[in-house]
C-alpha cells in the first residue's frame, strides 16, 4: 500500500481515497474494505478513464505470487458493493470491458500531500474539500488537464 507521510488523496463523489491512511471513505466515513481490494481501486482510480487489463492489474495488486483471474473479480466484485452501499451507482464508477479488463469512469480530483481526512470538534473525520489546486481529470469525457499524464 501506498502510505507514506503527505500521501495523494484522489477525491470523487462521495468518495476519498485516502494513500497515506489507506483507506476509503464516504462522506468522511471509512468504508471497509480488504487490502487488496484497496489496491485495486487505488490502481483503477489512478487510471481513471482507462482501461486496465486484468493481467496489468493481477501483476500489481499481487506482484509477488500468482493467483487466479477470480481473485481480480472478486476485488471488484467488493468494491462495485462498497461504493453503491448508500445508494450510489457502482457501475457509474467501475466499467467492466470485456474481454480486456476494467475502467473508472469517474472523474477524479487529486490532492496532493494533504490529509484526507479533517477531524471535526466530535473527533469524527470528515472529507477535506478538494484544495484550490486539485486537479480534476475528466479522462472519461475525453479531456486531459493539466498534469494529466502524470501517472
Amino acid at each position: 500500500m501506498n502510505s507514506e507521510p503527505g500521501g495523494r488523496a484522489y477525491l470523487f463523489g462521495p468518495f476519498v481515497v485516502d494513500t497515506r491512511e489507506g483507506l476509503l471513505l464516504r462522506e468522511g466515513q471509512p468504508v471497509p474494505l480488504t487490502p487488496k481490494a484497496f489496491e485495486t481501486l487505488l490502481a483503477l482510480v489512478e487510471n481513471s478513464g482507462h482501461c486496465l487489463g486484468k493481467d496489468e492489474l493481477m501483476r500489481r495488486v499481487w506482484p509477488d505470487s500468482f493467483v487466479e483471474e477470480n481473485n481480480l473479480s472478486q476485488n471488484i466484485s467488493q468494491l462495485r458493493r462498497a461504493l453503491q452501499a448508500g445508494g450510489g451507482d457502482a457501475a457509474k464508477y467501475i466499467e467492466t470491458v470485456p474481454r480486456r479488463g476494467y475502467r473508472f469512469n469517474a472523474p477524479v480530483a487529486v490532492r496532493e500531500g494533504a490529509p484526507a481526512v479533517n477531524e471535526g470538534e466530535e473527533g469524527r473525520g470528515s472529507a477535506a474539500p478538494p484544495a484550490g489546486g486539485a486537479e480534476v481529470f475528466a479522462r472519461a469525457a475525453g479531456a486531459g488537464g493539466p498534469g494529466a499524464g502524470e501517472f
